[in-house]
C-alpha cells in the first residue's frame, strides 16, 4: 500500500522513480496505474525538466525518496491530476525543507494548492528534524504569492528576482 496525504478534497501521492518516469513520459499509463481521469498533455517541457530532475534525486536515495520527489495532487470529487507539490530534499542543518508548487491552468483560483500546502505543512511539522519549510517565488508570480500568504507564510528574504516565504 503505497503512502498519501489527504485533505477535504485531495489526495496528495508521493512517486518513486517508476511513477515519476510515467508522469514524465506517459502521463496516460500514470493515470491508469492509480485509476485516474486521463492526464495526457498537461505537462509542459519546463516542468517535464523538474520532474526529470527531482527523479534523479529520486533515484540517488529511493530509500527516502518522498523527501526527494513531486507528489501528485489529485482531485478526489473529480478524480484527476490537478497540479503537484515537491519536496527538494531532506531537512538541512537549520532543519528547513524546501517545497515547490504547480497548479495546472484549468484548475487555478479554486483554493486547491492553499489547501495543498497546508496539508503538507502540518504533514511536516510532525516529522523529526523539520523546524520551519520554505518556498521561493518569482517576484512576479502574484498567485503564488497570495496562496503562500493564504496559507501562512512569511516573506523573509528577496533576491533580484526571487522571493523566499517560511512557515513556522
Amino acid at each position: 500500500m503505497m503512502f498519501e496525504l489527504y485533505s477535504k478534497r485531495l489526495r496528495l501521492i508521493p512517486l518513486n522513480a517508476k511513477y515519476l518516469q510515467l508522469l514524465i513520459e506517459h502521463e496516460n499509463d500514470l493515470a491508469i496505474e492509480f485509476s485516474l481521469h486521463k492526464l495526457e498533455g498537461i505537462i509542459d517541457d519546463e516542468l517535464k525538466q523538474a520532474l526529470d530532475y527531482r527523479r534523479s534525486k529520486v533515484l540517488e536515495d529511493e530509500e527516502n525518496y518522498i523527501w526527494q520527489t513531486n507528489w501528485l495532487i489529485v482531485c478526489k470529487e473529480q478524480n484527476c491530476a490537478i497540479g503537484g507539490i515537491m519536496l527538494k530534499g531532506m531537512p538541512n542543518e537549520r532543519q528547513e525543507v524546501v517545497i515547490g508548487y504547480y497548479t495546472f491552468p484549468s484548475f487555478q483560483g479554486r483554493g486547491y494548492m492553499t489547501e495543498t500546502i497546508i496539508t503538507m505543512i502540518n504533514w511536516l511539522h510532525h516529522q523529526p528534524n523539520v523546524q520551519s519549510i520554505i518556498a521561493d517565488t518569482e517576484k512576479d508570480n502574484f498567485a503564488s504569492h497570495r496562496v503562500l500568504e493564504k496559507a501562512g507564510a512569511t516573506l523573509y528574504k528577496e533576491t533580484e528576482s526571487l522571493y523566499y516565504w517560511r512557515f513556522l
